[in-house]
């Protein structure tokens, strides 16, 4: 269905139809189209037993006929048939329907690749393929149960239940746009057709926007990945560009044919206005390829066609000029016949100067042939053309080095071939080579001596922390200097900070060890001694590299002993940096303990206790500076 109100009043009709069926009991006479041979085995066995059923059309080739009914059922089961043979009619009608659209569906799918269809034109396809491909599966199994049903309440309710969903699901995708997408009789839909058009004319785009920039290598792979349509025809800008992109990379016969095509083409369509311009190319490119009696040809016509334009005649009269004195000077002919080529595919990111020398030379070689005036317009033409490329040229080095990038600029004067400059613009390039190599080298000095300075910064910033007994801070300042030219120096600092960062904290352990040995109260005398051995574990932690971690063991291993006198429970239970345990556990809170001090580092420091037979000594002094 083709149109979608057509397509909607179907499906509500028959919809209307079977509701009807079902709960009315009426009795349809309408032909069954055959199901999948899936079901031929069963339904045949089926067949073969006593058959009671109304009287039917004749069968015909190709339509399938309901499921006979047992003549041994009950008397419902009559009724239950003529319920069910004209909703199993209609379900196998949609059945047959959608699996003609999924053929359909399919073919479309397969000829994707040849179509040139885009990412997103395919995923249209493959949504209303799988939309299609689900309502066919919810028909084929409501098919399916209907077909094994014994009673008229159950067939009943099973098919007013299933299909309510299976009509929506139908009219939604009749209504849709995929069953819009379609063509009739296994064309190309005109939704593809359109979708084609404007990739054709996205692409004409693009290749409009390389050929504005020169890249013709580009402009090539467009063209001829246009999605054209077998009889159509790219437009005419896109196959001009197309044909001077294959004259600018030397492929001149390539272009004369796509040139000659196109005056065939504008010919037949009476358009005038691009007719010069192609004629002129093709006299051109014919005298380059020394293809001398085209050439004629083309400039006597040019010559006919537009005799009154004496400035557009000009040109075509000193071709004509050359031509006709090719038999007596064919050395001048065939130069001149060299620069035409030179300078119609000429390119300045690859010839730079040469056109420009390669017409200086023939003017000067050949003062006074008939095609000197053209000789000195391709002078003037391409040497315009080749200071504008050599112009950008610097323009981008300028500004590449305004970034500080002098090795991207170094490298875009490197790639330009010194043959395709004249000696003043080598020259040119030579200074300016100079002038990034010393900018450069001034701008690394700069660098580095920022670098220095904040380097310097920030050892001055660690050895400030280092004097006030900021120890972590210290080792952390000192850590952001290990790879750089303080690398040595902040090592052997590090290690100072660790070492007298290890020896006050474990002076700080010893001063409670020997107060827990000192007090009475069992409570008080375990939090102290587990506030000591979590200082001397922060040791471990915090500063493995100082040399005291030999006798910090020491000291953790007596403290332990202590505490598993005590009770050996205490050395399982956790501990948290601050050498607390959670609520509730032995030892918990040691700075709330009455009559404790915080456990920091002292401000003033105090005299060594004996711990263990080990001394603990103060601080050493602190260098300032490196």
């Amino acid at each position: 269905m083709s149109n979608p109100s057509i397509a909607k009043a179907a499906v509500l009709l028959f919809s209307s139809a079977l509701s009807l069926t079902l709960l009315a009991g009426c009795v349809t006479d309408r032909r069954m189209v055959s199901p999948y041979e899936a079901r031929a085995r069963r339904e045949a066995a089926i067949e073969q037993q006593p058959v009671r059923q109304p009287a039917r059309p004749t069968p015909q080739p190709g339509v399938r006929q309901p499921e006979p009914m047992d003549s041994a059922r009950p008397a419902e089961s009559v009724v239950d048939n003529d319920v069910l043979m004209p909703a199993l009619t209609l379900i196998n009608d949609r059945i047959f329907s959608y699996e003609q659209k999924l053929n359909s569906w399919k073919e479309l799918n397969r000829r994707a690749a040849s179509l040139h269809l885009d990412q997103d034109q395919v995923d249209r396809i493959n949504s209303c393929r799988q939309q299609l491909h689900d309502i066919l599966l919810g028909y084929n199994a409501l098919h399916q149960r209907l077909l094994g049903k014994r009673s008229i309440s159950s067939a009943q309710l099973l098919a007013g239940s299933a299909l309510l969903d299976l009509e929506k699901r139908d009219i939604e995708y009749l209504e849709s746009d995929c069953s819009r997408l379609l063509a009739d009789g296994g064309e190309t839909p005109q939704w593809i057709e359109g979708s084609r058009s404007s990739a054709v004319r996205k692409a004409a785009e693009e290749i409009s926007d390389a050929a504005g920039k020169a890249e013709y290598d580009r402009v090539i792979t467009l063209y001829e990945k246009l999605p054209l349509a077998p009889g159509v025809e790219a437009p005419f800008e896109a196959t001009y560009q197309y044909g001077i992109a294959l004259m600018k990379n030397h492929r001149e016969a390539d272009a004369r044919k796509i040139f000659s095509d196109l005056l065939a083409a504008i010919r037949k369509k009476d358009q005038a206005q691009r007719e010069f311009r192609l004629m002129q190319l093709l006299g051109d490119l014919n005298f380059g390829l020394d293809v001398y009696d085209a050439a004629r040809e083309r400039y006597e016509e040019i010559m006919r066609i537009y005799k009154d334009l004496g400035e557009k005649n000009e040109w075509a009269r000193q071709q004509l000029a050359a031509l006709k004195v090719s038999d007596q000077q064919g050395e001048e002919v065939k130069a001149y016949a060299a620069l035409l080529r030179s300078y119609l595919a000429y390119n300045p990111d690859r010839d730079g100067f040469k056109v420009v020398q390669q017409a200086e030379k023939f003017v000067e070689t050949y003062p006074y042939s008939p095609v000197s005036s053209s000789a000195d317009y391709i002078v003037e033409e391409s040497r315009k053309l080749a200071e504008k490329w050599f112009s950008d040229l610097m323009a981008r080095v300028d500004a590449l080095e305004k970034e500080k990038k002098f090795q991207e600029a170094l490298l875009l004067i490197e790639r330009i071939p010194r043959d395709i400059l004249p000696l003043d613009k080598q020259e040119e390039l030579k200074t300016r080579t100079g002038e990034l190599t010393t900018a450069e080298s001034i701008a690394i000095e700069t660098e580095r001596l920022v670098r220095e300075q904040a380097l310097q910064e920030n050892w001055n910033t660690a050895m400030t922390h280092l004097e006030a007994r900021e120890y972590d801070k210290a080792i952390e300042a000192f850590s952001k200097l290990l790879g750089t030219t303080y690398d040595a120096r902040a090592r052997a600092r590090i290690d100072e900070a660790a070492r007298l960062a290890a020896q006050e904290d474990r002076q700080r352990a010893a001063e409670l060890f020997v107060r827990a040995n000192r007090t009475h109260d069992q409570q008080s005398r375990i939090k102290l001694l587990l506030a000591s051995r979590n200082l001397l574990q922060g040791i471990l932690v915090k500063y493995p590299q100082s040399e005291l971690i030999d006798k910090v063991k020491r000291n953790l291993a007596r403290i332990e002993e202590e505490l598993k006198a005590i009770d050996p429970a205490l050395l399982t239970g956790p501990e948290t940096v601050e050498g607390r345990r959670p609520a509730g556990e032995a030892g918990a809170g040691v700075t709330a303990s009455p009559g404790m001090e915080p456990l920091t580092r002292p401000a003033v420091e105090p005299a060594a206790p004996s711990f263990g037979g080990d001394g603990v000594q103060g601080p050493a002094g602190n260098s300032a500076a490196p």
